[in-house]
């Protein structure tokens, strides 16, 4: 018979060889930590180019007014023409069909002779120089379409028309002569009208039969 502490033993062994409930090993911890993620920031313009954008809207507005204020101060064909005091005084260089009659008269006076030529054109440019224009107001309130140049350092007038504003357009303005010429060299029959080109505030151009287009500069 077996005694109780043989028994005791056989059982005692059994539990140990079994190994009773085992634990399952631990994970060790993570030792990387999460990184978070922070959305893109959204793209706004920078300083540099805001401000860029504003100056050219600036100058864009500085452009508008400045044209805006130059249309304004535009005075018209008749304001230019009958301002007070304004004198326009002939270009020759800048009269095509003038210029072309003076070269052609000069070319036959010097007949071939070149110091001739030259004298007969800068004496014709010196005459006509000395030619000019202007527009008189009487104490009647009539306006007076007078032509004029120089004789012996005198000024003489060759014609003296009075005239009404008829039409008037942008760099144009048409006068209609009445009555008779009062000047030294007086036209026998006066034209139905005279078309008057006004293209700055300092040009008057007026177109001759025969001379062609004739440029006037203010003096």
């Amino acid at each position: 018979m077996r005694s109780f502490l043989g028994v005791s033993m056989i059982v005692l062994l059994g539990v140990v060889g079994c190994g009773g409930t085992k634990e399952e090993p631990k994970t060790p911890e993570s030792t990387v930590k999460a990184t978070k993620v922070e959305p893109a920031p959204t793209a706004t313009p920078t300083t540099t180019e805001t401000k860029a954008e504003e100056k050219a809207e600036k100058k864009a507005e500085k452009a508008e007014e400045k044209a805006e204020k130059k249309a304004e101060k535009k005075k018209s064909a008749k304001e230019v023409v009958t301002a007070s005091g304004a004198v326009f005084m002939f270009s020759l260089a800048d009269s095509e069909g003038a210029k072309k009659a003076v070269d052609e008269d000069c070319g036959k006076k010097a007949k071939k002779d070149d110091k001739k030529l030259e004298s007969c054109k800068k004496d014709a440019e010196a005459a006509g120089a000395n030619e000019g224009i202007r527009f008189e107001k009487d104490d009647k309130g009539d306006w007076y379409w007078v032509s004029f140049g120089k004789e012996k350092d005198k000024e003489v007038v060759y014609n003296k028309v009075k005239f009404t504003v008829g039409d008037e357009a942008e760099g144009k303005l048409t006068l209609k002569p009445e009555g008779k010429d009062q000047g030294k060299k007086a036209m026998k029959t006066l034209p139905k009208e005279v078309v008057l080109e006004v293209p700055d505030e300092s040009t008057v151009v007026m177109q001759d039969p025969k001379k062609g287009k004739l440029v006037y500069k203010k003096k």
